[in-house]
C-alpha cells in the first residue's frame, strides 16, 4: 500500500461537529480524540474530500456529468451507500490530529502553541505512512508544568509569557517548525512564532483557544427569537492538523454509474427504476485511483458544518 502524509490548515473557523452533547460545556462541540483534543475524524475528512470530487458530477446519487469522470470518483472513493457491497474503496484515510493551535499572546498578538504530545502525532504518522525521510522535525524541548519554550523573545514579558491570559515561566528557546503548513501561514499572515508548553498544560491552552458562538433563530414575521440561544464550538483559523491516507494498488476495471435517462435506451439488466427512469451503466475505469485522490486532496475544500455562514474553509497540503 502507498502512504501519503498531508496537512490541514484552517482558513476560517471550522466546526467538525458531533451533534448535541449533554456532557460538553457547549451545545454543539467539535470532534475530539482520545485525549480530549480537537480532531477531524477520518469519516468526516473522507466525506469532505469526496464531496469536493463529486461537485458538479453527481446530484441525488445520479451522475449528471461525464460518465468517465463519475466512474473515476466511484473507483477512488468507493460506491454510493446503496451499492456499498459492490466493491471497496482502495483509499483509507486517517484521523486528522492536532499539531498546533493559535493562542492569544500579551506580546506579539498571537503565537502557535504546541506540546511534545502534539508533535509526537507528526512522528507517528510519518513513521506509519513511510514519510519519515520527507519530514524533518527538530528536537523538541520538554517543559515542566507552568513552563514554556519560545521560538522568539518578542513573546516574552521579562522571564514570563502570557498566553491565553495565563502566565508561563520562560524556560528556554524553542525551535521554529519549518513545515509546509507553517510556510503556508507565513505566506498569508507573516512570520509567526512558536511556544512549546507541557503536555499537562496543552489541554487548557487549547480549550481557551477554541471559539464559542451563541446563536438564535428568529421568527420571519416578528424578528423575535423562535429557537435558542444555543452555543456552537469552533476551531480557530490557522489551526494546523496532520493526517494521511493509504492507497492500495488494487483497482476495479469498471464501475456501475447510475444515470437518469430514457430506459428504452438501456439494456434490461441496466434498468434500476423504470418509474424514475434510472439506469446503471457499466463504465470502464482508466487511470490510477491513487494519483486521482492525490490530485483531489490538494487545495481548499469545505469541511464540517456552517459553510453558508463562512465556516469550514480549510486548505490541504501534500
Amino acid at each position: 500500500m502507498e502512504g501519503k502524509l498531508f496537512w490541514l490548515v484552517a482558513l476560517t473557523a471550522v466546526h467538525p461537529g458531533v451533534g448535541r452533547s449533554e456532557e460538553a460545556q457547549v451545545d454543539l462541540p467539535v470532534q475530539r480524540d482520545e485525549f480530549g483534543l480537537p480532531t477531524v475524524w477520518a469519516s468526516s475528512l473522507k466525506g469532505a474530500i469526496r464531496a469536493k470530487a463529486e461537485l458538479g458530477l453527481f446530484r441525488d446519487g445520479l451522475c449528471v456529468g461525464k460518465l468517465e469522470q463519475c466512474a473515476g470518483v466511484l473507483a477512488a472513493f468507493g460506491p454510493r451507500p446503496e451499492e456499498a457491497s459492490d466493491f471497496a474503496s482502495p483509499v483509507a484515510f486517517l484521523d486528522a490530529k492536532l499539531v498546533a493551535i493559535p493562542a492569544r499572546s500579551l506580546r506579539g498578538v498571537w503565537v502557535y502553541v504546541t506540546s511534545p504530545l502534539l508533535l509526537s502525532f507528526v512522528r507517528l504518522y510519518t513513521e506509519a505512512l513511510g514519510a519519515a525521510q520527507a519530514v524533518s522535525l527538530p528536537e523538541v524541548p520538554r517543559p515542566k508544568r507552568g513552563e514554556v519554550y519560545l521560538s522568539d523573545d518578542r513573546y516574552a514579558v521579562g522571564n514570563e509569557a502570557v498566553i491565553n491570559e495565563r502566565k508561563y515561566s520562560v524556560a528556554g528557546r524553542a525551535p521554529a517548525l519549518d513545515l509546509p503548513p507553517f510556510q503556508e501561514v507565513k505566506r498569508i499572515a507573516g512570520d509567526v512564532g512558536f511556544a512549546v508548553v507541557s503536555d499537562e498544560d496543552i489541554a487548557g491552552v487549547v480549550r481557551r483557544s477554541l471559539l464559542v458562538q451563541y446563536r438564535v433563530r428568529l421568527k420571519q414575521e416578528t424578528k423575535t427569537v423562535d429557537v435558542g440561544p444555543w452555543s456552537e464550538e469552533y476551531i480557530p483559523p490557522f489551526t494546523v492538523f496532520v493526517s494521511g491516507y493509504y492507497c492500495a494498488k488494487r483497482r476495479v476495471s469498471a464501475v456501475g454509474v447510475r444515470v437518469q435517462e430514457d430506459v428504452s435506451k438501456c439494456r434490461d439488466d441496466e434498468v434500476v427504476d423504470r418509474k424514475r427512469k434510472i439506469c446503471k451503466k457499466q463504465v470502464k475505469v482508466d487511470g490510477d485511483p491513487c494519483a486521482y485522490v492525490a490530485d483531489v486532496v490538494r487545495g481548499s475544500t469545505w469541511l464540517g458544518g456552517k459553510e453558508t455562514v463562512g465556516r469550514g474553509l480549510v486548505k490541504l497540503l501534500l
